[in-house]
């Protein structure tokens, strides 16, 4: 495909999906942008793209649908024009909800990126079209069938001792867990909150599947799965869903950004301790639709300002009322709960970031590192200083 082909076509489908779109160099440079007045993101941000750039040429004549660290969504497709030169045709990206200003900056601290960009970024994403997941599934059928969609060869492009260890860990997912005891020794002592879950675990780990661990790619696959078992393993026991697939969400997108063994084996023991927590802390008692109403609502807004009044006017109750049935089912206030969803939160952030104390108080709506301090040490029983100097993940 020549390219003034492909910018046509880029551009007709930019037209057609109301969306922005690319053509990439090897040098990871546009030579076309369509509309021009997109604003592109600053470059540190810019720069996260190109992995997926890279992974695309590996895989010309393929088109892949990539969700990136910010939520971005986009597709890639790499094609060889007549100079024998690999471009990369980028048509997004887009987003599937529209984050606030908080989530912008949590984006970025999970990234290790400076806070000072989230106005910049925040502008940035605010220009980027919205799509459902029904007009993804669409516009991917399109792009199918309007691309030269490369097939699948039998012939393995890996190398044999790679391939080799692929092979055993897809077999090894077909199995998991029930063919293996050690497996199920872990899952059954998980479930029941067990600290000797974790030794089980690495158990397992050196009996079974250690293999996993020779490449970053098959570790970050093996994480992935045991964050979305350990999720399920939570919800079966009666964990909220929307707070365990929160906390999937998290590590999941966080692990991506990791780039050794070492890294990830830090981020191993932070998944299993998380999980662990969580699951030892599923409530045998069931609360009315009101209070779980308001916890919802409580942990999918814990970046943003939380009040009695405010929580009470979106669920259209009494302040009073609600304070009082909230306090009467839980034992605790609105305040306690709030404050323990946030501190929950703020332990992750402490183990995996480097980030000032202050910029995770800003983000989890605290008005002075101070007042966050206290909070921290009245529920943890030891201050975010301490926390983090003896559980942080330490860079290898």
């Amino acid at each position: 495909m020549k390219n003034f082909e492909m910018i046509t076509l880029l551009k007709d489908c930019a037209i057609a999906f109301h969306i922005p779109v690319h053509l990439i160099n090897k040098k990871n440079e546009a030579i076309f942008q369509y509309p021009d007045t997109f604003l592109k993101p600053p470059e540190s941000i810019l720069e996260t793209r190109h992995p997926f750039l890279q992974e695309s040429r590996q895989a010309a004549g393929t088109l892949q649908l990539v969700k990136d660290p910010f939520n971005q969504y986009a597709f890639f497709y790499a094609y060889e024009n007549p100079q024998q030169e690999v471009l990369v045709a980028l048509i997004g990206p887009f987003l599937h909800e529209q984050p606030s200003w908080k989530e912008v900056q949590l984006g970025l601290i999970m990234n290790d990126l400076p806070s000072s960009l989230t106005d910049d970024f925040a502008a940035y994403l605010n220009q980027l079209p919205v799509r459902t997941p029904k007009e993804l599934a669409s516009m991917q059928r399109v792009l199918q069938h309007v691309l030269p969609v490369k097939k699948k060869e039998k012939k393995t492009l890996m190398e044999p001792d790679l391939q080799h260890h692929y092979e055993e860990y897809a077999a090894s997912l077909e199995s998991y867990p029930d063919t293996v005891a050690s497996k199920q020794e872990f899952i059954e002592r998980f479930k029941r909150g067990e600290k000797q879950a974790v030794d089980a675990y690495y158990a397992l780990m050196d009996d079974n599947l250690s293999y996993v661990k020779n490449y970053v790619r098959s570790f970050k696959n093996h994480l992935i799965r045991l964050v979305t078992e350990l999720s399920l393993l939570c919800i079966e026991k009666g964990a909220k869903p929307d707070e365990t697939a929160s906390l999937s969400d998290f590590h999941i997108s966080f692990l991506e950004t990791k780039e050794t063994v070492e890294e990830l084996e830090g981020l191993e023991s932070i998944i299993l301790r998380s999980f662990l927590e969580r699951i030892q802390t599923v409530g045998r008692q069931s609360f009315s639709p009101l209070v779980e109403r308001a916890q919802k609502y409580i942990f999918q807004n814990l970046t943003k300002d939380l009040t009695l009044k405010g929580i009470a006017e979106t669920l259209n109750v009494n302040p009073n009322y609600l304070s009082g049935v909230f306090t009467k089912e839980t034992g605790g206030s609105i305040t306690q709960f709030i404050n323990q969803q946030r501190i929950t939160e703020a332990k992750e952030l402490l183990c995996i970031t480097e980030h000032s104390l202050m910029d995770i108080s800003m983000l989890l709506g605290y008005n002075s590192q101070s007042y966050f301090t206290r909070v921290f040490k009245s529920v943890e029983g030891i201050g975010p200083k301490e926390f983090r100097q003896k559980y942080r993940i330490k860079e290898k």
